[in-house]
């Protein structure tokens, strides 16, 4: 074997793949949509601690903290994917509607893995059934910043102008990520 071909077996999914994920997430109402190495989601525990003094949904949510994978866990979870697709929405709050439509479609294709997180907090009950159970844990994804995602950094590492950073889970951050593998 040549010292190219061993080096083909080390790359990621093809470009082509890659391709077809973007051209997916366009198809279910993405801005934009780019398939990213998570080793270049940034994680940093400042997040939570804004999520817990500042955030009205804090512990009111089944998607925010403590209910949310804690930081140690997402970087665990991470370990165990090698790829995301970073999407941005048109909308904030139309993120958790496209992550769980892209979930699905990427199960169907192989990427039996696949898991999204939102931008926002859910907004699927009035009142949400945090202290009981979630009444639609097939809906519901963790924020990225309840997990401990910096979601500026993460959206630079991208290449992407992230804009104004306003405040975490804020209607400025239309973006979502579905983990991939």
């Amino acid at each position: 074997m040549t010292p190219s071909a061993r080096n083909i077996k080390k790359l990621p999914k093809s470009v082509t793949s890659n391709q077809e994920l973007i051209e997916d997430a366009m198809v279910c109402g993405c801005l934009r949509a780019q398939v990213i190495m998570t080793k270049t989601i940034s994680l940093a525990r400042w997040v939570k601690i804004q999520c817990q003094y500042g955030c009205p949904h804090y512990a009111n949510r089944y998607t925010c903290p403590p209910s949310a994978p804690t930081l140690d866990e997402m970087s665990d979870l991470l370990m165990d994917y090698e790829r995301a697709l970073v999407i941005q929405a048109d909308q904030a709050q139309r993120v958790r509607e496209i992550v769980v439509a892209l979930e699905g479609k990427f199960r169907t294709k192989g990427y039996h893995k696949a898991f999204g997180l939102c931008a926002l907090p859910c907004d699927l009950c009035e009142v949400c059934t945090v202290e009981t159970q979630c009444k639609y844990p097939e809906l519901a994804r963790p924020t990225l910043q309840a997990c401990g995602i910096d979601v500026p950094k993460t959206i630079g590492n991208t290449g992407w102008e992230f804009g104004t950073f306003s405040q975490p889970c804020s209607e400025s951050q239309p973006f979502g990520l579905v983990l991939l593998q």
